[in-house]
């Protein structure tokens, strides 16, 4: 007894330990958007392109130089070249294109990882789901195999009705491994996917049945804006293109003549003539032309996401329709019949052939019903995708 108690307080004591923890879906979104590499990537991506706006004031540095202009001393002097002054504020307004760009696209990589992360924990659900469901149907399937061994050695049916149940109740079985080994995969994959080795569990799979209406005005979807800020930095290259085509200066200082040479003839000051048009023309009509195309690609996203928009509605609708008829009509009646028929057989009213096909046919309905389920989330989800949300 006393063995007994002990036994008893050291597992009220480490049960804890060894419970799984419940990680609900929107947990595992954030555990992935706070842990990927690829958020971090781009979020260090952001940073350096914030840096990257500090330096586009580079003004080159001064050259310090010693020569004997008349061959009797050695004059110092100091020269500072500087591009037209529309350089330096276009390079900034790139920059800071580049950095909206690089928000733009974290946004579109948390879009695509939440997309990742909630299709993978659906499918583990479905999984769980389907290991649930064969399991108790594999032992429903092997008490049914052990009466009909029972039927069979009291001489109460034949060997092609005992043959028939050991054969069904094999397959069963065989699905049963096969479900709950999928089911650990994905809950493998989910844990890779959100680099975690925590034991955790999923929660159960449930039908989404909210139905939000698309807006008719709705936002563009971060792939669609990647191309609009991909648009807005070939503008401003295009600009910054222009301003190289200005004059460049210099200033400096330097006495070119006799040690006695006044200050004021000491300086020296040269522009640069912007005589190879051509070269300048055609980085304006690169930018440009990468502008246009940027738009054309976004406008390209924007009709390619809003017929896929359309597709999943009707997707949506039509597995909604056929999830609420299983759930509300065709689930209960399968069971009914199930009871029914149980009662039947047992009652010697209907062999193991009929009972059996019965059987599948109730259990049929179920596996339509998680298949429905899996269509009408999945297109839930396609949706919240191309709505960035």
């Amino acid at each position: 007894m006393k063995n007994f108690l002990c036994f008893g307080a050291l597992m009220l004591v480490f049960t804890p330990l060894f419970a799984q923890r419940v990680l609900p879906l929107n947990e595992a979104v954030e555990l992935a958007l706070k842990a990927h590499p690829s958020q971090k990537a781009a979020a260090l991506n952001v940073e350096a392109r914030q840096y990257a706006e500090k330096s586009a004031f580079n003004l080159p540095n001064p050259e310090l130089n010693a020569e004997s202009p008349t061959g009797t001393f050695y004059a110092v002097g100091i020269l500072q070249e500087f591009e037209f002054p529309t350089v330096y504020n276009r390079q900034k307004k790139v920059a800071m294109a580049e950095t909206d760009m690089a928000r733009v696209a974290q946004s579109l990589n948390a879009n695509e990882l939440r997309y990742a992360v909630r299709s993978l924990y659906l499918n583990a659900q479905i999984a769980r789901y389907e290991a649930m469901m064969w399991g108790r149907r594999d032992s429903f399937y092997q008490a049914i195999a052990q009466s009909a061994e029972r039927q069979f050695t009291a001489g109460e049916i034949d060997a092609v009705q005992r043959s028939l149940t050991q054969n069904e109740a094999g397959m069963v079985h065989m699905e049963r491994q096969v479900a709950q080994s999928r089911a650990a995969a994905f809950k493998t994959e989910l844990s890779r996917l959100l680099l975690t080795t925590e034991n955790f569990e999923i929660t159960s799979l449930e039908a989404d049945t909210s139905v939000n209406m698309v807006p008719e005005n709705r936002p563009d979807n971060p792939a669609t804006l990647l191309e609009l800020a991909s648009a807005g930095v070939a503008a401003r290259q295009a600009d910054l293109a222009k301003s190289k085509a200005m004059p460049n200066f210099s200033v400096g200082y330097l006495n070119q003549g006799e040690q006695e040479t006044p200050i004021d003839y000491r300086f020296r000051a040269t522009m640069s003539i912007p005589l190879w048009v051509g070269q300048y023309t055609a980085g304006v009509r690169t930018a440009r032309t990468e502008e246009q195309a940027a738009f054309a690609r976004a406008e390209s996203e924007r009709l390619s996401a809003d017929m896929e928009l359309r597709t999943l509605q009707t997707e949506r609708n039509n597995a909604l329709e056929t999830v609420m008829f299983l759930k509300n009509e065709a689930l209960p009646r399968s069971r009914n019949l199930e009871r029914d028929a149980r009662r039947l057989q047992e009652a010697g009213q209907m062999n193991y052939p009929d009972f059996l096909r019965t059987l599948d046919q109730t259990f049929s309905v179920e596996e339509t019903y998680v298949m429905q389920v899996q269509r009408l989330n999945a297109a839930q989800l396609r949706l919240a995708y191309l709505l960035g949300q």
